[in-house]
């Protein structure tokens, strides 16, 4: 059973100081100065007849064994404007395990449900703010490494 809750969307565009160097500088911002679990790079493109450089990454960090925050990245750099445009989609995912058979019937699900609604529902309430203060860390960051 997997519940996935959308916390944010953050859109901007920045003026980057060079262009051919700002995708790099990200990942290296990403890879070194924020703490995640996992950064993967999903797709990455480098169209030449547009002369675009466009980009899906995705972050994980857990905070318990049911619960991590997902960022997923979206990145489109055009050197010949300088321009940097940076969509950035945070989510809570939370996953039960289904290992076993009886994990997979209507009864357990229904378990799952109520104990998700009345306990752990909270706890992921809780969760949010970290992630919106995640959120704000990374553009606050992309902004002083990469703002022209």
């Amino acid at each position: 059973m997997e519940i996935v809750e959308e916390v944010e969307r953050r859109r901007q565009t920045i003026v980057v100081e060079d262009a051919d160097s700002a995708y790099s500088e990200l990942k290296s911002l990403l890879d070194g100065r924020m703490s995640f679990d996992h950064i993967h790079e999903e797709k990455y493109y480098n169209d030449v007849e547009e002369g675009l450089i466009r980009a899906r990454i995705k972050t994980e960090e857990g905070f318990d064994k049911f619960t991590v925050e997902e960022l997923e990245i979206h990145v489109t750099i055009n050197p010949e404007e300088n321009e940097m445009d940076l969509q950035v989609k945070s989510k809570l995912l939370t996953n039960y395990p289904e290992k076993f058979s009886y994990q997979t019937t209507v009864w357990y699900y229904a378990y799952r449900s109520l104990f998700d609604k009345f306990l752990y529902g909270s706890v992921r309430e809780g969760y949010e703010g970290a992630v919106e203060d995640k959120m704000e860390t990374l553009m606050k960051r992309v902004r002083e490494t990469l703002e022209a």
